[in-house]
């Protein structure tokens, strides 16, 4: 698996790059930073365990490479955010499904996951993710307010389109929660913590 997470590294980061010189070939500096930061954001879990520690299992690099692409290069960069109305809500989705996933690892972190407490794994899961999804949109209002970004939508939709987004994550976190409830003997789930 790693070797396969080296190569989406390796991809994303040459297609980054190439979009960058595209950007400053047509002048939209304004898109170029979005491009260059990907490079450096495919790293965070090899620098988060070097500098900290963590145990980051090669499964959950995998998962957060491909939110990565999908939410960052696809959505932000190729620009699918703006060209297909559906793509933010399945983003939102995915991360209440990954985050769902991070969950795990932060209990087994803590030393707090255990196997037969299937009840509070499902419930902490849950409020993670939900946590997770209000910080996201924390951030976005910050820009919003502070670099009088609009990515809310804020002045066309309201509150509607922060409401839709944690709808969705919540909805992919209960999703994760029901399948873990009726998880098997050395389901998925056990393989999140797990390095094999």
């Amino acid at each position: 698996m790693r070797k396969l997470n080296n190569v989406l590294i390796f991809l994303v980061s040459l297609a980054s790059f190439c979009y960058a010189i595209r950007d400053i070939n047509i002048g939209a500096y304004d898109r170029l930073l979005g491009s260059l930061s990907i490079i450096f954001v495919l790293f965070i879990p090899r620098i988060i365990n070097k500098l900290f520690k963590i145990k980051i299992t090669q499964m959950i690099e995998l998962v957060y490479l491909v939110f990565i692409i999908l939410a960052q290069f696809l959505g932000s960069v190729v620009n699918l955010y703006n060209s297909v109305w559906w793509y933010d809500l399945f983003v939102h989705f995915l991360s209440g499904v990954l985050t769902s996933f991070l969950a795990f690892l932060v209990m087994d972190w803590f030393g707090v996951y255990k196997k037969k407490n299937n009840w509070f794994n499902s419930l902490f899961i849950i409020s993670f993710t939900l946590m997770v999804a209000s910080l996201w949109e924390f951030i976005e209002f910050g820009a919003f307010v502070f670099l009088k970004m609009d990515v809310q939508h804020h002045l066309t939709t309201g509150v509607f389109d922060t409401m839709e987004d944690m709808l969705v994550a919540f909805l992919g976190s209960i999703i994760v929660s029901i399948s873990y409830l009726l998880k098997t003997k050395n389901s998925f789930f056990e393989k999140v913590v797990s390095d094999k």
